[in-house]
């Protein structure tokens, strides 16, 4: 459901598309990357953005039904 969120408000076609999310959040004064691979994850890091500063990377992947090489990555932040 985040997913499909964050992929409607960057206009990124799901069809050829795929995302995979990171979250960055202050711990014991530095900071910790989660992979977020489910809705629960992502749910959490959310309610942790109400009391501090959380970075959310998305990486955009292309879909293709048979690749070789490895896809080509964009990143937003």
């Amino acid at each position: 459901m985040i997913k499909r969120r964050i992929m409607h408000s960057l206009r990124i076609n799901s069809t050829t598309t795929t995302i995979n999310l990171t979250c960055r959040l202050r711990n014991n004064g530095g900071f910790c990357a989660i992979h977020v691979t489910d809705d629960e994850v992502c749910e959490y890091m959310l309610m942790e953005a109400r009391t501090q500063a959380v970075v959310v990377y998305v990486e955009v992947e292309k879909i293709s039904p048979i690749e070789v090489a490895a896809p080509p990555i964009e990143a937003y932040m």
